[in-house]
């Protein structure tokens, strides 16, 4: 009984699926002429950092995606882990300083596509003028730090009597600030953080 459904059920699976699942996965990705050309001009990350003394620690790399940016966006190396056991070493982990248009995160983080071919190493004579860049002061937009309570919280607040009857009760507004953010709270005292 059970080899009958076995049998009735690998017939499906091969007519459903003529050509073996282990040999559908297999199949090659279509490789389009942009493919190629980037992988002919960008290298992985590591096949650069292999050849640079102390393995390119302090230098800088920009993706070909961030050439198009108007502001210069590019990576300092800061530390590189480097998988020994690997062919020609061309896989490990680096950690860098990334300037994201112009502007610094001023912080260590992982490099998350390390190992894809889209790395490009800036030249020395050229790193000058991308670590002298002065990107442009965003715009920026004014928020109150206090603003009026809703008339239900107000009524709360009035019957537990905590401002007096001739003051508005008012609640802090909080905005969530990151270093792209463009809004900024004017204090009490005038001025603006």
């Amino acid at each position: 009984m059970a080899h009958k459904i076995e049998r009735k059920l690998l017939a499906h699976i091969t007519k459903k699926y003529p050509q073996p699942l282990c040999e559908m996965f297999k199949t090659k990705p279509n490789i389009t002429l942009n493919m190629r050309t980037r992988n002919k001009e960008e290298k992985k990350l590591f096949q650069i950092l292999s050849q640079l003394p102390s393995w390119g620690v302090g230098r800088l790399f920009t993706t070909c995606d961030d050439i198009i940016h108007s502001a210069p966006t590019f990576w300092r190396i800061t530390r590189v882990h480097a998988d020994l056991k690997s062919p020609n070493m061309e896989y490990g982990i680096a950690w860098g300083i990334k300037t994201l248009n112009g502007r610094n995160e001023g912080y260590e983080k992982e490099i998350q596509d390390g190992n894809e071919n889209l790395w490009r190493l800036i030249p020395r004579h050229e790193e000058e003028s991308y670590l002298e860049y002065e990107p442009q002061s965003a715009e920026t937009h004014q928020v109150p730090l206090y603003v009026p309570m809703p008339p239900l919280m107000a009524m709360l607040e009035s019957q537990n009597d905590k401002c007096g009857e001739d003051q508005e009760p008012m609640i802090k507004l909080l905005i969530k600030r990151g270093i792209h953010a463009n809004q900024r709270q004017k204090l009490p005292d005038g001025s603006v953080i």
